[in-house]
């Protein structure tokens, strides 16, 4: 895994990810703000709204069972740089997500991992996630705690850690 201190981006980036809370919306939706990328939720068909709908989200992730996903077509070619943002589910990767890596080819591509999380759990989330990226380039890794409780403060540490991807930002 390439982590250098900068990354000379100047091609078409995009934002994929999933939420079941709006957290990982939010650091999606400001990645995409601040480079200028395209925004492309992943939407799963199963309901995991409601106190059962966490129970078995946590259930799902730890299981690593997959899902299926609302249209998805997407041709990632396009694309020179791809960030892809997940809720930390029990630890572990929300079916959404696994589904997501399991029908798409990474090879060869350049990738860049977020996570937000209410605990802690962050770096086997990114294990398990470099494992499922097979044949992507892992160019960065970020995770973001406690989104809801401190929006602004979320906002200055993704404009922050963007600054290290050579791009103009927008501020």
């Amino acid at each position: 895994m390439s982590r250098e201190a900068g990354f000379a981006f100047g091609g078409r980036s995009i934002v994929i990810f999933y939420t079941r809370s709006g957290n990982t919306q939010f650091v999606a939706e400001e990645i995409a703000t601040v480079l200028g990328s395209d925004l492309r939720p992943l939407v799963d068909k199963k309901s995991r709204q409601g106190a059962w709908g966490y129970f078995w989200a946590g259930f799902d992730a730890i299981m690593k069972n997959r899902t299926r996903l609302e249209d998805f077509k997407l041709d990632l070619a396009q694309y020179d740089l791809i960030f892809l943002g997940t809720p930390n589910w029990a630890a572990n990767v929300p079916p959404a997500i696994r589904t997501f890596l399991a029908q798409s080819y990474l090879t060869n591509k350049k990738l860049v991992l977020f996570c937000t999380q209410d605990g802690m759990g962050a770096g086997q989330v990114f294990n398990n996630l470099r494992l499922l990226a097979k044949g992507a380039e892992i160019i960065d890794e970020k995770f973001f705690n406690k989104v809801n409780l401190n929006k602004e403060a979320i906002r200055l540490q993704v404009r922050d850690w963007l600054k290290k991807f050579a791009v103009k930002t927008t501020d």
